[in-house]
């Protein structure tokens, strides 16, 4: 039981650095990276090829043997680390947040596996809320809600967060997979910049299935 409860300790902290830190910006940095390693057991599959060019009405989707979800126009799928399963940037985006320009973000969203350990939705959605609120007591939990998402159930929170002088703003979406697996979706981006994309993410969100 132990050894459940670190590797779902595991699994909520690669959310976690994955919302406060950034992939994109510790890759971009070249900042010593170690926390992969110790989750590479939470990683599913590896990406299928439905990015590629000439692939069809699957060209702007990622495609794996157990989930897949829609690319917004203009994002690119990116390597995925610390603890992410699948990693979409906007890598063309032009960032005006001078304290977002010194780390080098942009937008992105990531996709982590992990699971329920027998757990309801809602206590894992409490350990998340609390290991986000012990790391970082400034967190602020704008706005949750439950819904079913293609037939899963899901809760959604919007989070806000003040990380290396950055106001950011999180779309965190946790859904029930099949038997006892969890998925969680991070989509970050700045709070100046959280209109413009707002519907973006929910519409991503949308299109996320899991497949049986």
């Amino acid at each position: 039981m132990r050894n459940k409860f670190i590797v779902i300790t595991l699994i909520i902290l690669s959310v976690v650095l994955a919302i406060l830190v950034g992939v994109y910006f510790v890759q971009k940095n070249k900042l010593p990276v170690d926390f992969a390693d110790k989750t590479t057991s939470t990683t599913k599959s590896p990406i299928e090829a439905g990015t590629q060019e000439g692939a069809g009405d699957d060209a702007d989707k990622i495609i794996t043997d157990d989930f897949s979800i829609n690319l917004p126009d203009g994002w690119k799928q990116t390597a995925a680390s610390m603890g992410a399963t699948a990693m979409v940037v906007n890598s063309n985006e032009h960032i005006t947040d001078s304290a977002a320009q010194k780390i080098n973000f942009q937008s992105y969203f990531a996709v982590v596996y992990g699971t329920l350990d027998g757990k309801s939705m809602k206590e894992y959605t409490q350990i998340v809320k609390n290991s986000l609120q012990q790391k970082f007591g400034s967190v602020v939990f704008a706005k949750e809600q439950d819904l079913t998402i293609n037939g899963q159930p899901v809760h959604q929170i919007e989070i806000e967060i003040n990380q290396q002088g950055v106001n950011f703003k999180v779309l965190l979406v946790l859904i029930k997979g099949q038997a006892d697996d969890a998925w969680m979706l991070s989509f970050n981006t700045t709070k100046s910049n959280w209109e413009d994309y707002k519907e973006i993410f929910y519409t991503t969100a949308d299109s996320f299935i899991v497949k049986e």
